[in-house]
């Protein structure tokens, strides 16, 4: 699986704005020439938007060694299903696979709503090496996902902060980093990557040797996937 020349290397804006690419998906979706509104709560959460010049990490998380013989793509979400996933199978598989150099994983960010992107965008302040670990204790629980969607998307910065306060961050620079242009950018391009090159629509996915496992929840099923393309590399 050839990944490599997808990435999208320094990806700023996929999105000048978001409020222009949420404007424009509805406006693809209507009839010409009704004009497109956007919802007050995002017309709300645009609002808040800043286009501060914010370091952040940009890299993706890649497990393994460069040489293993295969590649897989985790497609990360936050969603019950990925906490099933990463509480029960992911030390499994980075153990007997990743941890052994036979397989390379990477991960995607692949946000869903504007709750996810806010998340996913603030995770992105933390240095490169504490970035998987924000992102397995923000799925612990599936409960941490299901009340940041019940809730506003004004509320979202405050909850993804339970999170985030482990790793030394501020609330204030938190909140910066989940409604910063730039950093939303490069996660919206993330999304659209997994999106175009395997046709993702739904997190968690795993992808194997061009084989999309949607909400991968049975380890023999992955195993099986994963043993197919160790001795299709032989």
């Amino acid at each position: 699986m050839n990944t490599r020349k997808r990435f999208p290397g320094g990806a700023r804006p996929w999105l000048a704005g978001a409020a222009f690419a949420f404007a424009a998906t509805l406006a693809a979706a209507q009839p010409a020439p009704t004009p497109a509104k956007l919802p007050t709560d995002l017309v709300e959460l645009v609002a808040t938007f800043n286009d501060d010049v914010i370091p952040f990490n940009d890299q993706l998380v890649v497990l393994g060694k460069a040489d293993a013989k295969v590649t897989a793509v985790l497609i990360y979400g936050l969603s019950g299903d990925t906490s099933y996933l990463m509480d029960r199978i992911f030390a499994r598989i980075k153990e007997k696979y990743v941890d052994t150099g036979k397989l390379r994983l990477i991960v995607y960010d692949f946000p869903l709503t504007w709750h996810d992107m806010q998340a996913l965008a603030g995770f992105r302040c933390l240095p490169a090496e504490q970035h998987l670990a924000a992102m397995q204790a923000a799925v612990r629980y599936p409960s941490f996902a299901d009340g940041m969607k019940r809730g506003s998307y004004m509320a979202t910065p405050a909850r993804v902060w339970r999170v985030l306060k482990d790793f030394d961050i501020t609330p204030e620079k938190a909140e910066k980093c989940m409604r910063n242009t730039a950093i939303i950018g490069h996660v919206e391009a993330l999304r659209r990557t997994a999106t175009n090159t395997w046709g993702v629509t739904r997190a968690p996915s795993l992808i194997v040797n061009d084989r999309v496992i949607a909400s991968p929840s049975s380890l023999p099923l992955i195993e099986d996937a994963l043993n197919s393309a160790l001795k299709e590399s032989r």
